[in-house]
């Protein structure tokens, strides 16, 4: 058998395995954080600490689960809410980093402190502070999305890529503690971004961060809950997410990838690394699950290496980014016959409805749907959406 090592080393910081839980909720105090540490994480980022009261003061309800059967069974859920940054003032993140740095090593595990700033100044002030806190890394908060225009940080900063590149700077110049920055997908080109925060000198970055979104209530004609915009992400979120940071790991950065937004199975984290991220953060699995989903992930993720020979993280670090194909290479030609198994179909009428070339015939409730092959265009929508997968495709090689 396959020994497995999980081990990966981000910019010098060697964490156990590649999961390491987001900024939020989970670690919203140092007692959250050596839990998650205990429960099987590498590493922890801290809430974000931040000067701005705005942000310290959370509103009174502010999460909700839009199909909340999907998210308990982990199928595909959105998570939308307007939770903020840390309640705790900064002097109190500081002492609390101090003392729980001791029991977070004992297990081996990082404490990565999440900080944002109002000002140039208030960011080079967090970022030095931290580090003398004994956090092990710093990570800028640039995507958050609740912030709008005109302000330093977050998302809202993302849109001028000047001032990101000087809000690092002054990072950089303020603390020798390796750097990440966390991307946003909203309101910004995430590649774009990319390029810009790895060339201001960067060590690791964080793809990706969750939308912005609004939620109305049609009987009450108003937004739902908190009555404002919140943030959007969950399990759906996670093609975008890995879309991106393969389009990242193909322009060769030169610094690690930190995949995240939607990642919440085993699964998950081996399509992240296979395009190019070394470890991933995981936020609202653990919300809707609890910590065990950790130990879940970390078990399957070894079970999954051993079977395909792999020792380590590296051994298929990116493996499928010479496999996506480019638009002008996709097949074009119709090589297939559709196929309906009749044991299997049960009359339905779905993919008859659903077919946009009128390529199956359904001629009354006792009859399979006669496939007309001349008509069919190999789409495969028929394929995906049969209940019973009585249809397939069949004479070339997908």
């Amino acid at each position: 058998m396959t020994e497995v090592d999980l081990s990966v080393n981000i910019s010098g910081v060697e964490f156990k395995n590649p999961f390491i839980v987001a900024s939020g909720p989970p670690t919203l105090s140092p007692e959250r954080i050596v839990k998650c540490i205990k429960a099987g994480a590498a590493g922890a980022v801290t809430k974000t600490i931040t000067y701005d009261i705005a942000q310290q003061v959370q509103p009174k309800p502010r999460m909700l689960v839009i199909n909340p059967e999907d998210a308990r069974r982990n199928r595909f859920y959105s998570f939308y809410s307007i939770d903020l940054m840390s309640e705790h003032k900064p002097e109190l993140w500081f002492k609390m980093i101090r003392e729980t740095k001791k029991e977070v090593k004992d297990h081996g595990g990082v404490i990565i402190a999440s900080i944002a700033g109002r000002t140039f100044e208030e960011w080079g002030i967090l970022a030095k502070l931290v580090e003398e806190a004994g956090a092990d890394m710093v990570e800028l908060n640039l995507s958050c999305p609740h912030l709008e225009k005109d302000e330093l940080m977050g998302r809202a900063i993302s849109s001028s890529p000047k001032r990101v590149s000087e809000v690092i700077k002054t990072i950089k110049d303020s603390t020798s503690l390796p750097v990440i920055g966390k991307l946003t997908p909203h309101g910004a080109n995430p590649v774009e971004l990319a390029k810009v925060i790895a060339s201001s000198g960067v060590n690791a970055l964080v793809s990706t961060a969750r939308f912005q979104g609004l939620m109305i209530d049609p009987e009450m004609m108003q937004p739902v809950l908190w009555r404002g915009f919140g943030g959007y992400g969950g399990p759906w979120q996670l093609p975008i997410s890995i879309g991106w940071t393969a389009h990242i790991a193909m322009e060769k950065l030169g610094v690690p990838i930190i995949g995240s937004g939607g990642v919440s199975k085993w699964e998950d984290v081996v399509q992240c690394i296979l395009v190019g991220a070394s470890a991933v953060q995981i936020c609202t699995a653990i919300m809707i699950r609890g910590l065990e989903v950790l130990s879940d992930m970390r078990k399957n993720l070894e079970r999954w290496m051993t079977d395909k020979g792999f020792h380590s993280i590296d051994d298929f670090l990116g493996d499928a980014l010479d496999k996506i194909m480019p638009l002008e290479k996709l097949e074009r030609r119709k090589l297939f016959n559709l196929r309906i198994n009749a044991v299997k179909c049960i009359k339905c009428g779905i993919c008859v409805k659903a077919c946009p070339y009128d390529a199956l015939r359904y001629e009354g409730s006792m009859n399979v749907p006669a496939p007309d092959q001349g008509k069919c265009d190999n789409c495969g929508l028929c394929v995906s959406i049969c209940p019973t997968g009585a249809i397939g495709l069949e004479g070339g090689a997908l």
